[in-house]
């Protein structure tokens, strides 16, 4: 159904000392597409999973483009790591080991960069979709831009964990979510005697026994190392996590990178379509939190997916891929056929 190729790019003055990982998916049907509208996506993830995550979704966007007859080609999609996450926390394990301040999103953003100014990717209008953290970072990857000369044509942001500055001043005056889900990170177990056994452990706990099991089965090869390693050099045998428990946890401390990929958000509106994809449960992220992101903004739209939570790419990957599928035709289809 696709075509796979991985590619690793130098992070470069910005990121001194780390390597990027990416991920390159090209439809493997024949078609063609010298009248269609041609859009190329990259995708970022959240925090505590892997590039690879999105590959459901990328599988639904492909079928759905080869069932359908509308004028709309996806010619690739990319998937990248955090550089502390997946395949990157693996090739970067020495150099984290002397960046305990983790990766914040100023710097993953500047990854992002890194491929947008590469050349590698091909397609007539660039779309990005992140989840989560992710949503953040691609919104921090358009910093350097001019508003008039933004990289993206639209952008998809699926339970983005942006605050304005109100609700971030009272969101920390008490525990909330992300401090109870910072304390569990700290605590996790993080070594299983093999993936066979972290597997058994993942699935019958929160939040990974709600996931699509294709995610589960995919965060269990891409999100656990071979023992041992930089963190773990005495360890000879069975599994742990690819991003350490101190990196995970240093990646939720940026909350003002949040502030400021909001901030930025009320001027990309009016220049390029932005569609926000929500869950419908309220759990990780609270409703006066999302409506802070959407309202009296100009956005494209508003989806909220039944049944699932914040989650919602890991939970619910077909009715996600629906919704982005919904939006890129909203985009794209629609507007080359207004031109006609």
């Amino acid at each position: 159904m696709m075509n796979v190729t991985s590619h690793m790019l130098s992070g470069e003055n910005s990121l001194a000392g780390l390597s990027l990982t990416f991920k390159r998916y090209k439809p493997s049907f024949a078609t063609d597409c010298s009248s269609a509208t041609r859009v190329a996506l990259v995708f970022a993830h959240c925090v505590g999973t892997t590039k690879e995550t999105w590959v459901p979704v990328i599988e639904y966007l492909f079928k759905f483009q080869s069932s359908s007859n509308s004028n709309l080609f996806i010619t690739e999609a990319w998937s990248m790591d955090s550089p502390n996450h997946g395949e990157a926390a693996a090739v970067n394990e020495k150099a984290l080991l002397f960046r305990p301040q983790g990766i914040t999103g100023y710097d993953w953003g500047r990854g992002v960069q890194i491929l947008l100014k590469s050349g590698l990717v091909q397609g007539l209008n660039l779309v990005s979709i992140g989840h989560s953290a992710g949503a953040c970072i691609m919104i921090l990857s358009t910093i350097s831009y001019a508003l008039d000369d933004l990289p993206y044509s639209s952008m998809i942001l699926v339970e983005p964990t942006m605050m304005t500055k109100e609700i971030m001043a009272e969101a920390f005056k008490r525990p909330n979510e992300i401090t109870r889900v910072m304390q569990a990170v700290k605590t996790r177990q993080d070594i299983w005697e093999s993936r066979e056994a972290a597997r058994a452990w993942f699935a019958k706990r929160l939040p990974w026994k709600r996931w699509d099991t294709r995610i589960l089965d995919t965060f269990i090869r891409y999100g656990l190392r071979d023992l041992p390693t930089a963190a773990y050099p005495d360890r000879a045998n069975g599994v742990t996590l690819a991003c350490t428990r101190e990196q995970e946890t240093v990646s939720y401390i940026y909350h003002q990178d949040g502030v400021d990929a909001n901030d930025r958000l009320k001027d990309i509106c009016p220049k390029i379509p932005v569609h926000c994809i929500f869950g419908s449960e309220i759990d990780l992220v609270t409703d006066e939190t999302h409506r802070g992101v959407h309202e009296g903004r100009d956005m494209a739209s508003v989806t909220r997916i039944k049944g699932a939570g914040h989650l919602v790419s890991q939970e619910t990957p077909f009715e996600l891929a629906q919704a982005i599928w919904h939006a890129l035709v909203h985009d794209y289809v629609r507007k080359a056929n207004s031109k006609l």
